[in-house]
């Protein structure tokens, strides 16, 4: 017995040391290569710096001040390489793009399972997935949506109206959050909902928890990115708890009441009734996402990629994703047309200019006329570079050496990431005094 104690022992010491050199070794990263960068502490990398701030694009953008536009930072003992230089974003996402397509894996996700989300998708399983999702963003098959956009755009308009006749303020980013819900789910299920009357419509709440629920794994996501050698363990943890929720709900009706079913298992289970009524009945008059991502799949993608569950994350994801900045993004331009009533009259007179009573029913312009609105495009795009939507995301991983002007050569497998409010607000690509942007933190 003592001598098996003893064994156990010195494994997990060899283990602990084994770690620490490793460790160790990795905080090297950026000293080898000569990139400057904030000191890291072990085993917590500059997790301290990113959460004082509370929010990481703003560290990020003081470490940017600091050290230049191009530093490196630690996510645990994950090195991140920082870039706000205009030449160097351009190699990387325009010039070598067919080596940085990957982005970084997100903490908890399985990026080499045949259900990954094309976000996190790697590898030739990135490119035909990529091949199929591609011609259903054409201009042809998006004009196809816009009965269904117009319809959800019509019920947002008198719920707003409603509002204004009563003569209050009111808080338009929840009608914003509807709204864009609404459409997503019309868009990419083919389904007429009720959410922006029904508050209480379960893809709605559902959709909404899923945020929820994705801090409430939080702990799973730190042990995640501080010991990622472990990422199998914690996502196997969050399985575990998922089938103990499940279970727990089906033999004990009573702890409805206490633990409600995830988010992510009713949202994919709604993406499976859809898609099987897709194939089992031929919807052929519906142009929702599905329908066209059907049409786009062949019998060979089925088998190679288990397409049909890939296809119900993608929906899954695409939906939750696109609600949350969708509505953001919305409640930031009518910030910016209320605090700037000369550009709103501007705007106002450029859309009206492209308005044509006799084509142009229920007072929405076609999908042709919209993009020929270039003030349109401009102001939302100028929005955008004001209140970035989720500029932590804007990363990509290299699969091949990359080589930086002055720099060196990066090693296969570097995080990169886009210091979004650096590149956003550099004085030197927007000039020393920008209009927009005086008093915007």
């Amino acid at each position: 017995m003592l001598l098996l104690t003893s064994i156990l022992i010195a494994v997990l010491l060899a283990i602990v040391v084994t770690y620490f050199l490793h460790t160790r070794k990795t905080y090297e990263f950026f000293k080898r290569l000569n990139i400057p960068g904030s000191s890291p502490i072990f085993f917590f990398g500059n997790f301290f710096d990113l959460v004082r701030n509370k929010r990481t694009s703003i560290s990020i953008k003081q470490y940017t001040e600091k050290y230049g536009r191009i530093f490196g930072y630690f996510e645990g003992h994950t090195p991140i390489l920082v870039v706000s230089d205009p030449d160097v974003i351009q190699d990387i996402f325009i010039k070598s793009f067919s080596n940085f397509h990957s982005h970084r894996a997100f903490p908890l996700d399985e990026q080499h399972s045949k259900q990954v989300h094309l976000f996190y998708a790697i590898g030739l399983r990135w490119k035909r997935q990529r091949l199929i999702i591609n011609p259903i963003f054409s201009s042809t098959k998006l004009k196809q949506m816009s009965p269904m956009i117009h319809r959800c755009i019509n019920m947002f308009m008198k719920k707003i109206i409603e509002e204004y006749n009563k003569g209050q303020s009111f808080d338009i980013y929840p009608y914003f959050k509807r709204f864009a819900m609404d459409t997503l789910w019309s868009c990419v299920f083919g389904i007429d909902t009720d959410m922006q009357n029904n508050i209480n419509d379960p893809s709605l709440i559902f959709s909404q928890c899923y945020f929820e629920e994705q801090n409430s794994a939080k702990v799973l996501v730190l042990l995640s990115l501080f010991i990622k050698e472990l990422n199998y363990v914690w996502i196997k943890l969050r399985h575990i708890n998922s089938f103990i929720r499940y279970w727990l709900r089906r033999i004990f009706p009573f702890t409805n009441n206490y633990i409600q079913e995830e988010p992510y298992t009713w949202i994919i289970r709604e993406a499976y009734k859809i898609i099987d009524e897709h194939q089992q009945n031929n919807l052929t008059n519906r142009a929702d996402v599905i329908k066209l991502m059907l049409e786009s799949v062949s019998n060979e993608d089925f088998i190679q990629d288990d397409q049909p569950s890939t296809m119900k994350k993608e929906q899954k994801d695409d939906v939750v994703a696109g609600y949350e900045t969708t509505s953001t993004a919305l409640s930031y331009i009518s910030y910016i047309l209320a605090t700037h009533p000369n550009e709103q009259v501007k705007l106002q007179e450029n859309i009206d200019a492209y308005f044509n009573p006799e084509t142009d029913e229920d007072d929405i312009l076609s999908y042709d006329a919209i993009s020929q609105i270039e003030y349109l495009d401009m102001f939302i795009r100028e929005t955008l570079r004001m209140y970035p939507i989720a500029p932590v995301v804007i990363n990509r991983q290299s699969t091949e050496e990359l080589n930086i002007k002055n720099i060196g050569t990066i090693p296969v497998g570097t995080c990169v990431a886009v210091d979004m409010y650096g590149l956003h607000f550099d004085p030197d690509l927007w000039g020393p005094v920008d209009p927009h942007i005086q008093g915007v933190t």
